[in-house]
């Protein structure tokens, strides 16, 4: 078994990466889009953090994907899940988180983490709502068309027809019930074919790594970004029906 992680950012990306990892699956580092890919491993920490660009090699990600070996696991936001027939030797674990969590938090990857984002740095907008409402209006519609996405993925994964032919490898998750419900844990630990009992050290251990996306430690008020104008681009931008959606479909946010 091969396995491919789809999430929408800011869901817990490199999280479940180093989580499946401990299941003894090897984490390629290689972090998907249709024509690149990151190889993470290329570089260290700071480069992976601050400047991911100089990572990239171009390759379609089907020959990616199709290119790994057994055990192993890939990441990424491009929904391969949508094709899991033509990649009949992967699982695919699919995390989702409520869209007012992961845009906030990509904003603040992207102000305060990437020296490569340079339209968004603090020298450039110095009020941080302000620079807010320049990332929902510039990046938020990229950043929904993944949940958008993620929404589709759902749709295939519960038409029973289709699971016939996929045999049902498709798991799709809450990262924050991964994160505080020790059944979310255990089932996916399971589907992967790991012993549940394993689960709870397992993301005590994911828990305490130093993982890429570790938090800013900023003593940030990310409720205040969410000014009246913020308020309307979300609202622009569908957040709430998106939200809907995605509860009727079984979604937990």
């Amino acid at each position: 078994m091969k396995v491919y992680i789809y999430t929408i950012p800011k869901a817990g990306t490199y999280f479940l990466a180093d989580f499946i990892a401990r299941l003894g699956f090897r984490n390629t580092g290689y972090h998907v889009s249709q024509g690149e890919f990151l190889n993470t491993l290329k570089g260290d920490r700071d480069t992976n953090v601050k400047f991911p660009g100089r990572v990239s090699e171009k390759q379609f990600f089907m020959k990616t994907l199709r290119g790994m070996n057994d055990g192993e696991l890939a990441f990424g936001h491009f929904p391969a899940p949508i094709m899991s027939l033509l990649l009949p030797d992967f699982s695919f674990v699919c995390s989702y988180r409520h869209p007012r969590t992961t845009l906030v938090a990509e904003f603040v990857d992207f102000r305060f983490r990437r020296e490569g984002v340079k339209w968004i740095r603090p020298d450039q907008i110095k009020d941080d709502r302000q620079a807010f409402c320049a990332f929902l209006e510039r990046q938020g519609p990229a950043h929904m068309v993944v949940f958008s996405q993620m929404i589709g993925v759902t749709l295939l994964a519960n038409e029973p027809l289709f699971k016939e032919l996929t045999a049902d490898r498709t798991h799709i998750l809450s990262f924050d019930a991964l994160l505080s419900d020790p059944a979310a844990s255990r089932a996916l630990v399971a589907a992967l074919g790991g012993n549940p009992d394993m689960a709870a050290q397992i993301l005590a251990d994911t828990k305490n790594a130093d993982t890429k996306t570790k938090a800013t430690n900023l003593d940030l008020d990310r409720d205040a970004f969410w000014t009246d104008q913020a308020e309307d681009l979300y609202h622009k931008l569908g957040g709430d029906a998106y939200v809907a959606r995605g509860r009727e479909l079984g979604w937990t946010m």
